[in-house]
């Protein structure tokens, strides 16, 4: 088989809708093994085809939003970062905020922040698309509501947010959740 060029790669990558690669990703894009694709990886980011965000990872797109989503698997978009996302505050938060069950991490030369939360509130997201790809982005009462399990968010602050319509689909997401915490976020909705 002919070999790649980098520009090539980038546009292979592009037109998949992923904006993100770690190098299996790449790996399979190209269809090439694991140390063909590291190699890769490193020469589109030395060549300026590429973003390195991390060892490993590299993005084709400079969009935090998509960047954020895709970097670590599962997560999405939630808190302020989220309703500024939705319009809801034209507060920018420090770092880009997303969610995720696995361990919270800053990532300050980046921009992002990840908070861990239970596997049983990994829902009330939605996929978005942006500048040819995608980010996962939490609908505003599901941000609200990450917000208030973390405790960023005050029972005042979902008060403000919400009046009695979204209160009630605010609800609506206490119903699917089970897990710890639930007492405390039913008693915010009574």
């Amino acid at each position: 088989m002919k070999e790649l060029t980098l520009y090539k790669i980038k546009e292979m990558a592009l037109s998949s809708d992923r904006a993100v690669y770690n190098r299996s990703q790449l790996s399979n894009l190209i269809g090439k093994g694991y140390a063909t694709a590291s190699v890769y990886l490193t020469r589109l980011w030395k060549n300026g085809l590429a973003k390195r965000l991390v060892r490993g990872k590299i993005s084709f797109i400079e969009n935090d939003f998509i960047i954020a989503s895709q970097l670590i698997e599962p997560s999405y978009i939630s808190l302020s970062s989220a309703l500024l996302f939705h319009n809801i505050t034209q507060q920018v938060p420090h770092r880009i905020q997303s969610v995720t069950p696995i361990n919270s991490i800053t990532m300050d030369d980046l921009g992002l922040e990840y908070h861990k939360i239970p596997p049983g509130l990994m829902f009330g997201y939605e996929r978005h698309a942006i500048n040819g790809s995608y980010c996962f982005v939490a609908t505003v009462e599901k941000a609200l509501l990450d917000g208030f399990y973390l405790n960023y968010f005050s029972s005042d602050d979902l008060r403000s947010y919400m009046g009695n319509k979204k209160m009630r689909e605010f609800k609506s997401f206490l119903e699917i959740f089970s897990g710890k915490g639930k007492l405390k976020l039913l008693e915010v909705v009574e």
